[in-house]
């Protein structure tokens, strides 16, 4: 987590209300798609936890980046989370929700996992799995009527 000085002193992010020692709220006005973020930070209970909403659109995903800058450094790892259905809970149909736990490591998937950073880490990464012996998927797709295009 960022210092409270450092939250303090973003441009554009208007705090309306703050309790001490447990969080803050108020609104973060996003230039770049000149809508205001709604927010409620709090830092309790072992976890930083950040809500962003606004009245009829759900935040999108560079706006939750955006808002992730705000409160943490760019070190920091922090994840949005799908729990099980039961134990949903929807106090407002805009909004997302940000968690990092302050007592617990965050763990985190290799990047490798979604893709390379570039073709050089690829090659290093290919010739590594065939020195070893590593089978690497080949993913044989089902072919689609093209009617299902944009369903893709």
């Amino acid at each position: 987590m960022k210092t409270l000085e450092e939250i303090r002193a973003t441009r554009n992010l208007f705090i309306e209300a703050e309790a001490p020692n447990d969080g803050m709220g108020g609104y973060y006005y996003d230039s770049i798609s000149g809508k205001n973020l709604n927010f409620i930070f709090s830092y309790q209970l072992g976890w930083e936890h950040l809500s962003v909403s606004m009245p009829s659109k759900t935040p999108t995903w560079d706006q939750m980046c955006r808002m992730k800058d705000i409160f943490w450094n760019k070190d920091e790892a922090c994840v949005e989370y799908h729990p099980k259905e039961e134990d949903y809970v929807n106090m407002h149909p805009h909004c997302l929700h940000i968690w990092k736990p302050t007592e617990e490591y965050l763990p985190t998937p290799p990047h490798i996992l979604v893709g390379f950073k570039n073709e050089e880490e690829k090659q290093a990464f290919l010739q590594m799995a065939n020195i070893f012996g590593v089978q690497i998927n080949k993913w044989n797709y089902n072919k689609r009527d093209k009617g299902d295009k944009d369903e893709r």
